[in-house]
């Protein structure tokens, strides 16, 4: 059996390098979308639970470089499309079903977190709306409350207006009855002053009847000449 050359066997170690570094690459591409996802979760946990704004990833143009997957286009220059370099990245089959399979789902945990966010969303709007309308059913009763205040105040004052009305009746009744004792008193002080005049005027009649008897008396009693 013939051996292999030194040039073929140098050529399939490089080949089995790049393909170690292709799939480095591609299972370092693949943590970084991991931890991209855990991130995520992460701050959807810490937004849920303790209500802080989470700090942005992405603050400045700098920092998006860094984010990105390594890639170097010149890896992939190729001169003669009939002879392409062996030093092309390369991967086997398996190797490709197995970082596709990753990638596909960390495609999908990304398209849940964002799930998540729109829920969360949703649901923040939803909040919003339940405290508008708890705000708006508080100033309901506030404004109910008012209105009971001022019919509380509307029936306290018609009692007291009932009662002022009371006690205006009940004066103007006793002026009635005082008048009408004044009037009756002054009836009653005129009779007496009526009586009391008649009595002098017969005192002075029965004094004068016995000034005339008693001139009477001393006439009969004179002795006559």
């Amino acid at each position: 059996m013939p051996r292999p050359s030194l040039s073929k066997n140098a050529s399939q170690r490089r080949g089995k390098t790049l393909a170690k570094k292709t799939v480095g690459a591609a299972k370092s591409a693949t943590k970084t979308a991991v931890n991209l996802v855990d991130k995520a979760k992460t701050t959807v946990q810490k937004v849920t639970s303790d209500g802080s704004i989470p700090t942005l990833n992405f603050t400045s143009p700098s920092e998006v470089e860094g984010q990105l997957p390594q890639f170097n286009p010149q890896q992939y220059q190729v001169n003669d499309p009939l002879n392409p370099p062996e030093s092309i990245p390369q991967v086997t089959q398996s190797q490709f079903v197995s970082a596709s399979r990753i990638y596909d789902g960390g495609m999908r945990a990304l398209q849940l977190t964002g799930k998540a966010f729109d829920l969360t969303s949703l649901r923040f709007q939803v909040e919003g709306k339940k405290a508008k309308a708890f705000s708006a059913g508080v100033q309901a009763a506030t404004a109910f409350e008012k209105v009971k205040g001022d019919l509380t105040d509307y029936q306290i004052q018609l009692q007291n207006n009932q009662q002022k009305s009371i006690e205006l009746g009940t004066a103007k009744l006793h002026t009635t009855t005082a008048r009408s004792i004044a009037a009756e008193t002054e009836k009653e002080l005129s009779e007496k002053l009526a009586q009391a005049k008649a009595g002098a005027e017969l005192a002075q009649l029965q004094t004068q009847e016995k000034q005339t008897k008693l001139a009477e008396f001393r006439l009969q009693l004179t002795p006559q000449v």
